[in-house]
C-alpha cells in the first residue's frame, strides 16, 4: 500500500523556519541534561549496594525531585517546536500510539512523588521501591518517546492503523530502535556521573575532604558508561539504512564531519576522563552534546527528506506573536534560573546549619 496520502498537510509557520530549528536544539540540550541526570541518578542510586547516603550520586539524590520538575519543564519548549515544523508528522504518530502515549502523563505524576519518597524516607526497603518503581517509569517513558520519534520518520508503517486501531502501535520492527534507546540510557549514566563530580568539585572548594575521591568515582562512572555508549553508536549507524549509513561515511561532508566530530570529542572525554581531569571532561561533554543534538537531527532530516522539507514549509509572518512568544519565553526561562538560584542557596544553608 502507498502511504505516502497519509501524510498530512502541513501547517504554515510564522517565522523563518531556522528560528525553530535552533531554539528546538539549544533547548533540547539543556532538558536532555535533566533528563539524563534524573534517569542517569535514579538508576545508580537504585543499583548501588550502598545506603543511598554512600553511593557514588549521594549528592543527586535529594536533587532528582527538582530536576524531574526542571526536566520537564524544558522539554516543553523543544516539543512545540517541533511541533511548529513537523506537527503534521508527530501528531500522526502520537495518535497512532495514543494509548502508551497518554500513559505517560499519569505514570510521570506517580514517578515525580516517587522520587520525593526516595529522597526523604529514612526506611530503606521503601526508599528501594520509591526509586525502583520511578526507575521503570522513566525507562518506560524514554522507551515511548524512541518508539514516537522514530515513528514519525517513518509514514511507510502507518498503514498497520488499518489492523490495530487501538493506538497500541510500537515502532518495534526499525533495527535502529534498540540501539537509539539504549544509546540514551548509557548517556544517562554517563552524564549523571560527570554532575556528581561537578557537585563534589565545588563541596572540595569548600573543604570537604572527601571530596577529591569523590570525583574520581564520577570520573569513573561517566568514562565506563561513555565506553559502552561508543560501541552501542556504532551499532546504531550500522542498523540505520543503508545510504544513511553511508551519508555519515563519506557521502555526505556536512554529516561525515559530525561523526568524526562526535567520536573525536568522545574520544578526548575518555581520555580526559581516566587522567582523572574534570574540567577538560566536562567541557568535552558540552561539546559533544551539542554535535549528537545535530546529528539527531540529520538523522531526522535523512529520514524526512524522502517526502518532506522543512525548507518548503509555507512561511506566513507573524513576527508581532512570535516576538511575544520569545519575550514569554526569556522571562520564564529567568523566573527558572531565579527559582534554581534560590534551591541551591537554600541546599547550602542547610549544609552549612
Amino acid at each position: 500500500m502507498d502511504t505516502m496520502p497519509l501524510v498530512p498537510n502541513p501547517e504554515t509557520i510564522p517565522a523563518p523556519w531556522p528560528v525553530f530549528e535552533i531554539l528546538g536544539v539549544l533547548l533540547f540540550i539543556v532538558h536532555i541534561l535533566f533528563i539524563n541526570l534524573v534517569l542517569g541518578g535514579s538508576l545508580l542510586a537504585l543499583f548501588s549496594r550502598k545506603p543511598k547516603e554512600d553511593c557514588v550520586v549521594a549528592v543527586l539524590v535529594k536533587k532528582i525531585p527538582s530536576a524531574v520538575a526542571l526536566g520537564v519543564t524544558f522539554g516543553i519548549a523543544p516539543l512545540l517546536f517541533l511541533q511548529v515544523l513537523y506537527g503534521h508528522l508527530i501528531y500522526a504518530s502520537s495518535v497512532l500510539m495514543a494509548f502508551y502515549w497518554l500513559l505517560i502523563i499519569p505514570l510521570l505524576i506517580i514517578a515525580y512523588y516517587s522520587t520525593y519518597v526516595h529522597a526523604h524516607t529514612g526506611v530503606r526497603w521503601l526508599g528501594r521501591s520509591a526509586i525502583g518503581l520511578a526507575v521503570c517509569i522513566f525507562l518506560y517513558t524514554g522507551f515511548i518517546y524512541t518508539n514516537n520519534m522514530t515513528l514519525m520518520l517513518q509514514p511507510e508503517k502507518w498503514d498497520a492503523y488499518f489492523v490495530q486501531r487501538g493506538g497500541t502501535i510500537l515502532n518495534l520492527s526499525d533495527p535502529a530502535l534498540w540501539p537509539r534507546y539504549l544509546h540514551f540510557v548509557l548517556a544517562s549514566i554517563a552524564v549523571a556521573g560527570l554532575f556528581s563530580s561537578l557537585m563534589w568539585q565545588f563541596r572540595g572548594k569548600k573543604g570537604r575532604t572527601e571530596a577529591d575521591g569523590a570525583v574520581k568515582k564520577g570520573l569513573r562512572v561517566f568514562a565506563v558508561a561513555t565506553s559502552v555508549q561508543v560501541v552501542i553508536g556504532i551499532w546504531f549507524l550500522l542498523a540505520l539504512p543503508r545510504e544513511f549509513m553511508l551519508a555519515f561515511m563519506g557521502r555526505n561532508l556536512y554529516y561525515t564531519i559530525l561523526l568524526v566530530l562526535g567520536l573525536a570529542l568522545a574520544a578526548g572525554a575518555l581520555i580526559m576522563a581516566f587522567r582523572d581531569k574534570f574540567w577538560p571532561t566536562f567541557y568535552h561533554l558540552l561539546a559533544l552534546m551539542l554535535v549528537m543534538a545535530l546529528s539527531r537531527l540529520a538523522v531526522r532530516d535523512l529520514y524526512i527528506s524522502r517526502f518532506f522539507k522543512v525548507s518548503e514549509l509555507t512561511l506566513k509572518p507573524q513576527y508581532d506573536v512570535m516576538i511575544l512568544f520569545l519575550i514569554i519565553l526569556a522571562a520564564g526561562l529567568g523566573v527558572v534560573w531565579y527559582m534554581v538560584r534560590i534551591m541551591v542557596a537554600a541546599a547550602e544553608r542547610r549544609e552549612k546549619s
